[in-house]
């Protein structure tokens, strides 16, 4: 196994493009990743990887090894795969990346079942509001929000997230109230600044620039703002829910349309779907439905 061992060093060394990220991914010191990778090229005679200070990437001969092994590692990781698939019972540790409000909302909540039916797993959940990083996190699937996401991931929708523009009631009753998108140049707006919606906000067909009296990256902050009153805030649907439905919070400009984005599950192409993952994601996809969320 010592070659092998070698073999997934040196390619979470590639795919990373450090050795400090690899040895996180594999949950090893940074000097024993380095010292495998060594003696792995001295066992093949063939320098694999061009060092310097500022970075390390494979050499021509590099490349070519590298897709060698990197097909050996995902073949090994099915035959894993297709071993546990013959007991129900799940195990080991599951990484999730999720946008910080909906890990809260709905990953946690779904936890709760999905945990009790499966007692030997255990779940790593990583929550901010930037796209979290696949490969570089070492995550096993992510929950995006986005109209489409990228290419290179192996994606599954699992449910939908509509954007509306809301207010506090006493925010409206001292600014006034709306009838166009037009006059959004007119009140006080929260921008939320991982996503477009800070400077301009799209609404009826329309795009339309406005001057954030507040800009937040964090998306409960946004919440926040909209139930202190600072002014109108573009959010998710799902995460003002509840304050609607309380009367904290109003609807505006309801009767124009607004961005509807998908709930995706992704994963990282060079990763096989393992049945934790499939697992969760399908417990996750009924939890959303069952919420009015479902993918349609």
């Amino acid at each position: 196994m010592e070659p092998f061992a070698g073999m997934e060093a040196f390619v979470r060394v590639v795919e990373t493009g450090s050795f400090t990220a690899a040895a996180e991914r594999l949950q090893m010191a940074k000097s024993s990743v380095s010292e495998t990778v060594r003696a792995l090229e001295e066992r093949l005679g063939v320098r694999l990887l061009d060092r310097t200070t500022r970075s390390v990437r494979p050499t021509e001969a590099g490349l070519k090894f590298y897709a060698r092994c990197r097909r050996l590692i995902e073949d090994a990781e099915a035959a894993r795969a297709e071993a546990q698939t013959l007991s129900e019972a799940l195990s080991g540790r599951l990484r999730i990346g999720a946008p910080d409000a909906f890990a809260s909302r709905f990953i946690v909540p779904s936890l709760a079942g999905f945990l009790k039916s499966h007692p030997a797993l255990a779940i790593d959940l990583v929550a901010t509001a930037a796209q979290s990083k696949l490969v570089d996190e070492g995550l096993d699937l992510a929950i995006r929000i986005v109209a489409a996401p990228h290419d290179n991931l192996v994606v599954r929708r699992i449910g939908k997230s509509r954007i509306i523009i809301v207010a506090a009631p006493a925010y409206l009753a001292a600014a006034g109230d709306l009838n166009t998108p037009q006059e959004l140049v007119n009140h006080s707006c929260i921008g939320f600044s991982p996503l477009p919606w800070r400077e301009t906000w799209s609404i009826g067909g329309e795009t339309i620039s406005v001057e954030p009296v507040l800009l937040t990256n964090e998306t409960e902050s946004l919440r926040a703002a909209a139930l202190a009153g600072l002014g109108l805030a573009a959010v998710p649907e799902w995460l003002v829910g509840d304050a609607l439905a309380a009367g904290a919070l109003t609807q505006v400009l309801a009767d124009y349309e607004t961005p509807e984005s998908g709930v995706f599950a992704v994963y990282p192409t060079n990763r096989l779907l393992t049945p934790s993952v499939r697992s969760f994601v399908d417990c996750l996809a009924r939890d959303l439905k069952s919420r009015g969320l479902g993918a349609g």
